[in-house]
């Protein structure tokens, strides 16, 4: 029988929430801080607005930090 992933109950308090929106200090970084929130917006621990305003401030982040390391 496969195993499949079953909701922990209070993860989402576990992690809390802040996380998503968090802005790092290069974009490795940032990518780092990404790869484990879409984790756990996949896993559902995050809400679907969460998890959308995160991929909005990350990629202003991303942006930003593309800008300084280029001027």
């Amino acid at each position: 029988m496969p195993s499949t992933p079953v909701p922990v109950s209070g993860l989402s308090e576990t992690l809390g929430d802040s996380l998503p929106g968090a802005q790092g200090k290069t974009i490795t970084d940032q990518e780092a801080i990404d790869v484990t929130v879409a984790r756990a917006c996949r896993a559902r621990v995050y809400s679907r607005d969460k998890c959308r305003l995160h991929t909005t401030a990350s990629n202003r982040r991303i942006r930003e930090l593309a800008a300084a390391s280029q001027g």
